[in-house]
């Protein structure tokens, strides 16, 4: 299969004050936002090593949902890394109710189920693919047999010219390389990481609240060429002591 290995980093947000209107970051969340930022500078820094072979960190960008608190996180990690794109706020990536969750102790209101259920699959749909869209190649070479068939084989443009075959490159790449490793870094809620992650290991959607994940907590899906997908890690807090573990 051709195309990158995707890493989709999803982080949460740091610690947020849940007493204000604007629901920004507290001192405790843009430490843990640090933490988080030195945590990932480090594993650039450091390459993966293991029996696999070695894979050398690079970020790709980091992407961030639109709400205040997620921006000022996304903020803190951009000024560690600063050759690192920062991209335009997403509402796509912003909180929500996937669905209503089973088990559940209390119903929701269907009206927002439905507005934060479509957006948020169309940021899953948006975010957690294969690098290499192989519909969109497959419709592609489709039109193009299709005008070839309706040319004919003998068809050439008016001052066009036939290229002569060329000879194998002795440089190209050989065909048994291993593909690219690429990681980009999405901070955004916790709500929506636990979608996604239900959604791109095709469990049920609904048992999306079983799963828990503190402040600043790094989940990693894994997006091969070939369409597998693999969960890496959920809610990694191995950058914060104890005494700074939140979740609220």
């Amino acid at each position: 299969a051709v195309g990158a290995i995707r890493h989709l980093l999803f982080v949460r947000h740091g610690q947020y004050d849940l007493d204000s209107e604007e629901h920004g970051l507290t001192e405790l969340g843009r430490k843990q936002s640090e933490r988080l930022a030195q945590r990932l500078v480090t594993d650039r820094l450091t390459p993966k090593k293991d029996r696999y072979g070695v894979i050398q960190v690079q970020y790709a960008g980091i992407w961030v949902s639109n709400v205040t608190r997620a921006i000022q996180t996304a903020q803190i990690l951009a000024a560690h890394l600063p050759d690192v794109p920062l991209k335009e706020p997403d509402p796509l990536l912003a909180e929500g109710k996937p669905t209503q969750p089973h088990p559940s102790s209390s119903p929701s209101r269907l009206s927002d189920l439905w507005e934060d259920s479509v957006r948020m699959e169309a940021g899953f749909r948006k975010y957690v693919h294969r690098e290499v869209d192989y519909k969109r190649l497959a419709d592609k070479e489709k039109r193009r047999k299709k005008k070839e068939k309706e040319l004919g084989d003998g068809f050439v443009p008016d001052g066009a010219t036939i290229p002569e075959p060329k000879a194998e490159d002795a440089t190209a790449e050989p065909k048994g390389k291993e593909p690219e490793h690429i990681y980009e870094i999405y901070v955004c809620h916790m709500n929506i990481i636990r979608y996604f992650v239900m959604r791109a290991l095709q469990l049920p959607p609904e048992a999306w609240l079983r799963l828990r994940g503190d402040n600043t907590n790094i989940t990693e899906i894994v997006v091969h060429p070939d369409g597998r997908v693999s969960l890496h890690r959920f809610g990694d807090i191995g950058h914060l002591p104890l005494d700074m573990v939140t979740f609220h």
